[in-house]
């Protein structure tokens, strides 16, 4: 009996492709949320799941690209949800900090 190797030849090059498919989908779904909507409609209308949908907001969130904008009830789901955006125009402005680290008075 005869033992065949089945491994790849370039195992680097099939590691290096497995995330691409969740980059493009994070890049279309930073460019969808250009037009206000919320996780659902947008879901429905990309094709892209909505729970991956949602991991990709909170990066945004962190990163400070995306901001609900206001509050609205579904044209899917009937219930009330948050209206997502990236556009900086519609995005309310960023407000001072109590604690900016100025030192203020008494620190």
């Amino acid at each position: 009996m005869s033992k065949i190797n089945t491994t790849a030849k370039n195992v680097g090059d099939i590691n290096s492709r497995k995330d691409n498919h969740f980059q493009a989908q994070y890049q279309r779904t930073f460019k969808a949320f250009f037009q206000p909507q919320t996780m659902k409609e947008l879901s429905i209308s990309t094709g892209i799941d909505r729970a991956n949908i949602c991991r990709y907001v909170r990066t945004m969130r962190h990163a400070g690209t995306i901001a609900v904008i206001r509050k609205k009830y579904c044209s899917i789901t009937k219930h009330l949800a948050g209206v997502y955006t990236t556009n900086p125009a519609l995005m309310a402005p960023k407000q001072p900090t109590l604690f900016d680290g100025d030192g203020g008075p008494g620190l």
